[in-house]
């Protein structure tokens, strides 16, 4: 008998497991849907709207957003909608922060916006929708659209799979060079990884991901009001002597203006930094404009007082 349950239990689980429900309703928690798009091997569209002020917003809920929208894309997409809305009643205060911080990750500035991905996470399309989209067979043969660029995107993340050494680091370039501007802070962990699969910089991908990683360094340290260690990020670097002349200028002037947005540092050391951005490219057209930065802040007569001189 014990066995005739335990047989009975697999194969309800099987069956369980094999049928995924279909969706009737959004998916309203964006980390929700993208581990049931993971799990489900299915693309994530995530749909931002302002359901109670924003009038474009309103006109696809009612328009397109209807029980034949969610029976025509369940099979496809995990769908999710991300609400941003002004009636704090209307949602908890940590969900309205959690899709505040979800809508910024994704650089949306204007509603109704939409963002696709893989199943795997990768962005391949985000666009605000047009007139076109303005019915359920309008919407999906919209989203139909971005077929190619998700074609591209997951073949290049293939490429980066089944590689390895320089070839590898080339591919990881080719891919992230695909990827929104916007997103590279996600693939953190294989950029870190391209300095040392090219190690002597035959592929000139060294020096240019030496300057990637030092930005993701900077970045994290000015999200926890670090400028002063966010510049010294790129200074650092660019008085490691790995970089060519470009890189080099950039390396410095962003460690300059870092400095100088602290407030912590005084003028003289910053235009410091600034004449070795000249001298590292002088021929450079950015040179010009750095000379012109030298003489506005010479200009001010006003040298910001180092925390030691203000105590």
């Amino acid at each position: 008998m014990k066995l005739k349950i335990a047989a009975l239990s697999a194969a309800l689980l099987l069956t369980l497991s094999g049928c995924a429900k279909a969706q009737t309703a959004w998916v309203t928690d964006y980390d929700e849907a993208k581990d049931a798009a993971a799990k489900g091997k299915k693309d994530l569209l995530v749909v931002f709207t302002g359901s109670d002020w924003n009038d474009p917003s309103k006109e696809l809920i009612t328009s397109v957003f209807t029980e034949e929208f969610f029976a025509r894309g369940t099979k496809d997409y995990v769908l999710c909608n991300v609400d941003i809305v002004q009636n704090q009643e209307l949602m908890s205060a940590e969900q309205s922060e959690k899709n505040y911080k979800v809508a910024s990750d994704f650089g949306v500035q204007a509603l109704p916006y939409l963002v696709l991905l893989t199943s795997e996470g990768d962005m391949y399309a985000s666009a605000a929708p047009g007139d076109d989209a303005k019915t359920v067979e309008g919407f999906y043969a919209y989203l139909d659209t971005f077929g190619e660029a998700k074609t591209k995107l997951s073949g290049l993340k293939k490429q980066i799979a089944s590689s390895k050494g320089t070839e590898r680091a080339k591919n990881i370039d080719t891919f992230v060079e695909a990827v929104d501007p916007s997103q590279r802070q996600r693939y953190s962990e294989m950029i870190r990884e391209i300095p040392g699969l090219d190690p002597d910089n035959a592929e000139g991908l060294k020096e240019k991901y030496l300057l990637q990683i030092a930005y993701l360094d900077a970045v994290d340290l000015y999200q926890q009001g670090k400028l002063v260690e966010a510049g010294d990020c790129f200074l650092a670097l660019a008085d490691g002597g790995q970089l060519n002349p470009a890189h080099a200028q950039e390396a410095y002037y962003m460690g300059a203006y870092m400095n100088a947005m602290s407030g912590q540092t005084d003028n003289d050391k910053v235009i410091a930094w600034l004449e070795k951005a000249i001298a590292a490219d002088p021929e450079n057209p950015g040179s010009e404009q750095i000379r012109g930065t030298i003489e506005q802040i010479k200009a001010q007569a006003v040298t910001i007082p180092s925390p030691e001189a203000a105590e």
